[in-house]
């Protein structure tokens, strides 16, 4: 069974951890155009937890983590997409 940790960067995007791997996003400057106004884009990255080295100490975990994000990390990692009620904080915010 697979287990995902979620963490803030100190920068605003958001980190996932199964097992020993990170998925970590990696901005897209193709996809950056004219046409969308230089949108930034980020696309996930498997990453070894070994290489991340000192960004380690700018990630602050964490449980309060909104569906949609999760959602998007869990099918990154192969998993099904979250249903159900909402949490209390994320009606909230």
């Amino acid at each position: 069974m697979k287990y995902l940790t979620f963490a803030l960067h100190e920068d605003g995007y958001w980190i996932s951890r199964c097992g020993s791997e990170l998925a970590w996003p990696k901005l897209d400057y193709e996809a950056m155009t004219p046409e969308n106004s230089y949108a930034m884009t980020y696309n996930l990255d498997q990453v070894s937890v070994f290489k991340v080295g000192k960004e380690w100490d700018l990630l602050k975990w964490t449980k309060k983590v909104s569906r949609e994000v999760k959602n998007i990390h869990r099918a990154f990692w192969g998993m099904n997409p979250l249903s159900g009620p909402l949490n209390k904080w994320e009606l909230e915010a």
